[in-house]
């Protein structure tokens, strides 16, 4: 672990371990406004024709839904590694 009251350590050895943590994080996930607006365009579509959702579509969206759902799982621990992390280092 990184220890910050040691006057040994010069921007290079922060540096080296500012890579290793972003290297052992976990991966930001994709960007899902894409799958967001795909979903709201065809409920939307379905409401201004007045069409019932077919089943095959429901299945799309509902898998569209379920990515966005692990994405969201994603951030959500990718957001607590560095907490802990920032928290370990500002603590000790």
């Amino acid at each position: 672990m990184f220890k910050r009251n040691n006057k040994s350590n010069t921007k290079t050895d922060k540096k080296k371990h500012l890579q290793r943590l972003k290297r052992l994080a976990p991966k930001v996930p994709d960007y899902t406004c894409p799958d967001i607006d795909f979903v709201i365009d065809r409920i939307e579509k379905s409401y201004n024709t007045k069409k019932h959702i077919t089943k095959a579509s429901l299945k799309v969206l509902i898998r569209k839904l379920e990515r966005l759902r692990v994405q969201n799982e994603s951030i959500r621990y990718l957001g607590r590694y560095w907490y802990g992390k920032f928290k370990d280092y500002f603590l000790y």
